[in-house]
């Protein structure tokens, strides 16, 4: 019988329990659904580090001795070593080929294979002992239609020498292989191999420079290290710091932050949402229970059976978002991901923490369903028999000064009933407080990055084009290039800098002239740096503890020269983090300027000897988009699950208040109150929640904002701000759905059972 009266109820109620359901799917199918994915990633590619045997740390030199790989493998935290030397090499295009410029490839001549080794995806394992074979990525492979057994012809340091294709593989340091002059890669045109030390085409020239090592710990490594190499190394680079490892992983900490805390959201507003439907529909059957009681049923039989109203729908809902979760949302970020990072598989994984997050949810919608029919089950059989008496009016101090008596009607019956009712009107606010925090997130990062793409590619860089030059060219052909496109020569390079123990790696730029880059201040407004002085970005500084004035002790990878010099000038580079200076003050401090590209305003670039690669605005600006897909997706799913949340929320708040307001309604009717009237009345008091929770909610989303910008890591400087357009486009979603909802209930207003709602306790 009870089961019967169950269903007949969620029949009745089927609009309650439908936001029960979707409140409890939403929860848990984020939750699971983005840890799927970024748990996924994280077991991926940290099997894939297992795998290959990932260096835990590398070192790097103008050359590594066998005496001084002995003296690093002596440290007794060191429990391998293993040396290897990086060549860039041209692959140049056949006849057929309409391209002007040759393909790159960079070159691992290796020594054992055993240490940061290769993964292997089709073709034989790499043979150390093989002079004639290449083992190229599969990347490369795949967009230049290369197959095994093809060959390929290299430009080695000026030397040809073809190499026939082994296999085809993978490497766990080229998750992510950023393209020259640009943030996405092009598999087209560049690409990484790998080779026996034995396939360097001149032995004589050969020399490793650098030292893969694997330890048990790090702690004071580098000093050892240090006195191993007497100083004569130009770096040592931690696993943890190497560009491609940094980045993936903030990709995936950043997933991880939105995965653990907006579900958190949710979570809360179905616990409101449970608490005041519940409360609603346990408050109407008043009478129902006092008769089942009256029939016989022991108090838990009915205490079960009002909890199973709220029960159903969370476990179905729970569950079906714990199956769905992990299975669908992936797909909706792993293909814009897939583009841009290179990882041997792209499948989401469960975790334990899925069913204990469902479990979890289901008990605490069951523990508030139970506060909310305590109260109700508590009087007896004969008491809850009889309607409960309204809520006398309690008087407020405000109701007794002057200024009570000038505010019209509308606004002291509003007042009155949030008031008397303290917990449905907090409730209301909480909700459309959360619903607001996550617009306001969403429509931020949105701005965010829009903004951040027109403060680096109109603001920052004025070029057309940006022409990477090929490290075989020579001067007399930098000078030739930069004559014929009217360019302008800078130097990118990678630095380490020190700040006591604090040690980052960073960019770091040289500019010759350069006018067609713009540095910025903190404001974003366009300045000019000094010519005689060392300048840093302000999120470099930020992370080092540093500003104007202060000194910092750094040098270039690949040189021995260790410089000390202080900060003339704190700029800021949405995407470049690290150092500028100019030709004269890089030079003056004992290094060589060598150009790595031109930029230029010219678009059409003629073909010229020494130019490996060229990048016009619009195809950096077009890598800049796919590296930013997968958090605009994240942007629309919580736009959508916010709008989800406003309704929901504002509409199950709506019908408690209806029915807690219902006898006052009937009064004012019989009164003579027309129906536009009292739809005003409720339409004023979600207006009024709807204006506290979104002030409140505004603090709560920027903090939202910072939370997920910060998790990108050290890379990019976001400009976190409360826009106008944010503003507007949260205001309006916020408050036109409170309008909605409220305009829902006219019809209701228009029926109210007259009879019904005036009965009073006798």
């Amino acid at each position: 019988m009870l089961f019967r009266k169950l269903l007949r109820d969620m029949a009745k109620h089927k609009t309650q329990f439908i936001s029960i359901f979707l409140m409890a799917f939403l929860a848990v199918f984020i939750y699971t659904g983005v840890g799927g994915e970024w748990r996924g990633l994280q077991y991926t590619v940290d099997d894939y580090y297992e795998k290959t045997n990932l260096a835990d740390g590398l070192i790097i030199a103008k050359t590594i001795t066998p005496e001084q790989q002995e003296k690093i493998a002596a440290i007794k935290a060191v429990t391998a070593t293993e040396r290897r030397t990086l060549v860039e090499a041209a692959v140049p295009r056949s006849s057929r080929e309409t391209y002007q410029t040759s393909r790159a490839l960079t070159l691992h001549f290796v020594e054992e294979n055993k240490i940061s080794k290769t993964y292997l995806v089709e073709g034989e394992d790499m043979d150390i002992a093989d002079d004639t074979g290449i083992w190229p990525d599969k990347r490369f492979c795949d967009a230049n239609e290369l197959a095994l057994g093809n060959e390929i012809t290299l430009n080695i340091m000026g030397v040809e020498t073809t190499k026939q294709i082994k296999g085809i593989i993978y490497a766990a340091e080229y998750v992510y292989a950023g393209a020259e002059g640009g943030l996405s890669p092009n598999f087209l045109e560049h690409g990484y191999a790998y080779l026996s030390h034995k396939a360097f085409p001149v032995q004589e020239h050969f020399a490793y420079t650098a030292l893969m090592i694997k330890t048990d710990d790090q702690a004071g490594l580098e000093d050892k290290i240090s006195a191993a190499m007497e100083g004569k190394y130009s770096a040592y680079i931690q696993q943890a710091d190497y560009p491609s490892v940094a980045l993936f992983q903030n990709e995936i900490n950043q997933h991880k932050m939105m995965g653990d805390l907006f579900p958190a959201i949710f979570v809360l507003v179905a616990l409101l949402t449970m608490m005041t439907t519940m409360t609603r529909i346990v408050s109407g059957q008043r009478t129902q229970i006092g008769t089942l009681k009256a029939m016989g049923f022991q108090k838990n039989a009915v205490m079960r059976h009002y909890i199973s109203y709220g029960l159903w729908p969370v476990v179905v809902g729970a569950a079906l978002g714990c199956v769905t979760g992990p299975l669908s949302l992936p797909k909706l970020f792993y293909p814009s991901m897939s583009s841009f990072y290179t990882i041997p598989q792209w499948k989401p994984t469960q975790h334990i923490s899925f069913a204990v997050v469902t479990l979890l949810v289901i008990l605490l919608c069951a523990f508030v369903t139970w506060l909310a029919c305590a109260n109700q089950l508590r009087d007896t059989p004969a008491a809850t028999l009889r309607a409960r008496a309204p809520k006398p009016p309690k008087h407020s101090r405000l109701e007794k000064t002057a200024l009570w008596r000038r505010i019209g009607f509308n606004t002291q019956w509003n007042l009155r009933d949030a008031t008397r009712n303290k917990t449905r009107s907090s409730m209301a606010i909480i909700g459309v407080l959360g619903c607001t925090a996550l617009l306001v997130c969403a429509f931020s990062m949105n701005g965010s990055m829009k903004l951040l793409k027109t403060w680096q590619y109109e603001t920052i860089n004025l070029f057309e084009t940006k022409i990477s030059i090929s490290q075989e060219a020579t001067p007399e052909q930098v000078q030739d290039i930069l004559a014929a496109t009217d360019g302008e020569a800078l130097m990118e390079t990678a630095v380490e800098i020190r700040i006591g123990d604090l040690k980052r790696g960073a960019a770091v730029v040289v500019t010759d002239g350069v006018t067609l880059i713009q540095p910025t201040d903190k404001k974003r407004k366009p300045i000019t740096l000094p010519a005689d002085g060392v300048s840093i970005t302000a999120k470099t500084a930020a992370v080092l503890g540093v500003k104007a004035g202060d000194t910092i002790h750094w040098h270039v990878y690949g040189s021995e020269t260790r410089v000390e010099t202080k900060i003339a000038v704190v700029y800021r580079d949405p995407t470049a983090q690290g150092l500028t200076m100019t030709r004269e003050t890089f030079e003056n401090l004992g290094y060589t300027f060598v150009p790595t590209a031109i930029v230029t305003t010219q678009k059409d670039i003629a073909h010229h000897e020494g130019i490996s690669s060229t990048l016009s605005t619009s195809q950096i600006v077009d890598g800049w988009d796919e590296l930013t897909e997968a958090m605009m997706l994240m942007v629309y799913v919580l736009i959508g699950g916010a709008a989800i949340l406003s309704i929901v929320v504002l509409y199950n708040l709506g019908l408690l208040s209806f029915t807690e307001m219902a006898h006052d309604m009937a009064t004012l009717k019989v009164m003579g109150m027309k129906t536009r009237k009292l739809r005003s009345l409720l339409l004023t008091q979600n207006l009024w929640f709807s204006v506290v929770g979104f002030v409140l909610g505004l603090p709560c989303g920027l903090w939202l904002v910072k939370a997920m910008t910060d998790a990108s890591g050290d890379t990019f400087d976001f400009p976190v701000r409360l826009s106008l357009p944010t503003l507007a486009a949260s205001f309006v979603i916020t408050f036109g759905l409170s309008i909605f909802v409220s305009l829902l209930f006219s019809r209701k207003i228009k029926r109210l059972n007259m009879v019904e709602a005036l009965k009073t306790t006798e």
